[in-house]
C-alpha cells in the first residue's frame, strides 16, 4: 500500500482553505464507514504517526457492538493497532465545506512504526489487496466496475413505522426519465459530489419499484479504488440523500413486494499488452472467458455470507425476480446469475449480479477476484449456458444447493477450501465469529413487535 504524506495533505489545505476538520475513515467488516475527526491543527499526526484504534473496529456488529469475536474484544483487553493513510484518498467531504477525509488502512503493530509492510487482516481493504497479489505475473489483470441500486426513501415513516417511497416516487417506471427528473436536483448534487471526490460515476437510471434507483461506476484495473469509490459512492448517496430531506437505502430487501437492491459487478480480463482476453465474436464466449464463469460458480454458494452478508438479504432471492436462485449462465439475459452482457467483441465481459447493496464492496471483489483466479489458472469449464433462446427462465427454480439462510451459509463459508486459499483460513473465521456474534447479540436486544401479534 502506498501512503498518502504529508506534502500531499499540505497541497490539498493550500486549495481549501477554510478547512477545520479531517476525518480519517475506513470501512469495517460490515461495510460500514467509521473512522476519527482531527482539528485540522493536530492532523499532521494523521500521516506522521497515523491513527490508533482498536482492531474490534474493523469487526463490529451492524448495532455497533463489540461482540467479543474470537475472543478479540473483551478477552484481550482490546489493543490498538496503527492505520496509515492511503496515498490520493485526501478529498474534500461536499456535504460540510469545512472538512476533508483521508482513508487509512489497518497495520498489524503499533510500534513506531515500521508497519507499512505489515497489513493487518482484519480490514477488508487488506483482504482484497491479498487477493489482487494473486495476480502478479500471471498475465491476467482483471478490469471491474460496480454497480449499485438503492431506494429513496421519506424520513417519516407510515403508521406501522415501517419506512415508504419518497414523496413524489411513482409506482413503477424502469427506466423513466421522469422519474429521475423528479428528484433532478438532487442526483445534479450526487453527480457534483462524485466530481469532487474523484469517483467516476456514470449512468444513473430509475430501476423497478417506486423511489428505486441505480448510479454505475465506470470500468477500471485499479481494483483497491474501484472498492473504495463503491465504498464513497454509497456514503454520498446517503449523505446527500440526508441534505435533500430524503434517506438513502441500500438494504437489501426493505420491502416484500418490491424488487430488492442489488450490487452487481462487471469483470473482464486484459493481457500485459493491454488486449481484452475475453474478446470474441461468440456471442457466449471463448475459452477464457468460460474458464472465468467457472471459476465464479465454484466459489459461488461459498461466497453467500459476503455477497449477503444479513439475514434480510435472504428476501431478495426469489424465483422470476430477476435476482440470482441458481448458478446459471448466458449471454444478454438478466434471469441468470452471471451474465454476458450484449455489446461489441472487444468489450466482452461477465457481469456477477448475485451480490446484495448493502454488501462490503471490498469483501465482495475479494470473493469475485478468487473465483476470477481459481478459474482461470485451474481453466475449468461452466456448466452448460442457457440458451438465449431459452423461454423457460433461468430463474424459475432455485438450486436446492443454494444457501437458503445465513446460518447455513457461514457454515459453508467457513469450510470453503477454495476461499480459505484466497482470503486466508484466519479470515474465514474471524468473519463467522463476527456474523455469529451479530445474531445472537441482535436476537438479545429486541423483540419484534410481530412476536405479540403472533404469541401475546
Amino acid at each position: 500500500m502506498e501512503l498518502a504524506t504529508q506534502s500531499e495533505f499540505d497541497e490539498v489545505l493550500n486549495r481549501h482553505h477554510n478547512i477545520q476538520y479531517v476525518d480519517a475513515i475506513f470501512t469495517d467488516l460490515c461495510g460500514y464507514v467509521r473512522g476519527k475527526r482531527f482539528p485540522v491543527l493536530e492532523a499532521d499526526k494523521i500521516f506522521s504517526d497515523g491513527v490508533l484504534l482498536p482492531f474490534s473496529a474493523f469487526y463490529l456488529d451492524v448495532l455497533g457492538g463489540v461482540t467479543n469475536t474470537m475472543n478479540l474484544g473483551w478477552t484481550d483487553g482490546d489493543p490498538d493497532g496503527v492505520l496509515m493513510p492511503v496515498k490520493n484518498s485526501i478529498k474534500p467531504v461536499p456535504w460540510d465545506s469545512k472538512v476533508l477525509q483521508v482513508l487509512i488502512s489497518m497495520r498489524k503493530e503499533q510500534e513506531k512504526w515500521g508497519v507499512i509492510e505489515n497489513p493487518a487482516e482484519v480490514d477488508p481493504r487488506n483482504i482484497l489487496e491479498k487477493v489482487m497479489n494473486k495476480f502478479k505475473g500471471t498475465g491476467f489483470n482483471p478490469v471491474v466496475a460496480f454497480e449499485l441500486e438503492f431506494y429513496l426513501l421519506d424520513k417519516k415513516r407510515n403508521e406501522e413505522g415501517k419506512p415508504v417511497p419518497a414523496l413524489g416516487a411513482s409506482k413503477t417506471h424502469v427506466y423513466g426519465i421522469p422519474d429521475l427528473d423528479m428528484f433532478g436536483d438532487l442526483f445534479n448534487e450526487i453527480n457534483e459530489n462524485c466530481k469532487i471526490q474523484d469517483i467516476p460515476a456514470t449512468t444513473a437510471s430509475s430501476e423497478f419499484a417506486a423511489g428505486q434507483y441505480e448510479i454505475n461506476l465506470k470500468h477500471t484495473g485499479d481494483l483497491l479504488k474501484a472498492a473504495d469509490d463503491a465504498a464513497m459512492l454509497r456514503r454520498i448517496i446517503k449523505e446527500t440523500t440526508a441534505k435533500h430531506g430524503f434517506e438513502a437505502t441500500f438494504m437489501a430487501k426493505p420491502f416484500l413486494e418490491e424488487t430488492g437492491n442489488g450490487m452487481h459487478l462487471h469483470i473482464s480480463v486484459y493481457d500485459d499488452d493491454g488486449k481484452n482476453i475475453f474478446a470474441t465474436k461468440n456471442r457466449y464466449g471463448n475459452d477464457k472467458l468460460k474458464n472465468a464463469l467457472a471459476g465464479f460458480q465454484e466459489t459461488f454458494y461459498d461466497s453467500f455470507p459476503i455477497f449477503i452478508p444479513n439475514r434480510n438479504g435472504y428476501r431478495r432471492i426469489q424465483t422470476r425476480n430477476f435476482v440470482p436462485v441458481n448458478k446459471s449462465w448466458s449471454w444478454n439475459r438478466r434471469d441468470v446469475s452471471l451474465r454476458i452482457p450484449a455489446g461489441s467483441d472487444s468489450a466482452k465481459r461477465i457481469e456477477h449480479r448475485v451480490a446484495s447493496a448493502d454488501a462490503n464492496p471490498y469483501l465482495v471483489l475479494a470473493c469475485i477476484l478468487s473465483g476470477l483466479h481459481y478459474g482461470l489458472t485451474k481453466k475449468l469449464s461452466p456448466t452448460d449456458q442457457v440458451s438465449f433462446d431459452n423461454t423457460e427462465g433461468a430463474d424459475k427454480t432455485a438450486d436446492p444447493e443454494m444457501p437458503k439462510n445465513m446460518e447455513s451459509a457461514l457454515n459453508r463459508f467457513q469450510e470453503s477450501k477454495i476461499l480459505s486459499k484466497y482470503l486466508g483460513k484466519e479470515y474465514l473465521d474471524l468473519y463467522v465469529s463476527a456474523k455469529e456474534g451479530e445474531f445472537e447479540h441482535m436476537d438479545n436486544s429486541f423483540i419484534p413487535s410481530e412476536e405479540y401479534d403472533f404469541y401475546l
